[in-house]
């Protein structure tokens, strides 16, 4: 193996973590598009247990130095943003 070999940024393929089709590959497919907000996770992606989900994902992905950041949106009752980190 050469150094040319090694990418240092690149993230997981999603196939690669999750059985296809799962809501766990979904929701890392959405998230390597960019950020999602909890009701995005529920109403457009029918992913009820939306928590559980990101926590599925953080630990898949812990050992890739990757994690998923969540922000609270003020004055968004109780509306969170999620993002990947890494």
């Amino acid at each position: 193996m050469t150094q040319l070999d090694l990418t240092f940024n690149s993230k997981p393929n999603p196939r690669d973590l999750f059985k296809p089709g799962s809501q766990n590959y979904y929701l890392y497919q959405r998230l390597l598009n960019g950020p999602v907000s909890n009701i995005e996770i529920v109403r457009d992606m029918c992913i009820m247990n939306s928590t559980g989900r990101i926590s599925d994902l953080r630990q898949k992905l812990k050992p890739y130095l990757l994690d998923i950041q969540a922000q609270q949106i003020p004055d968004g009752n109780g509306k969170w943003l999620y993002s990947l980190r890494g």
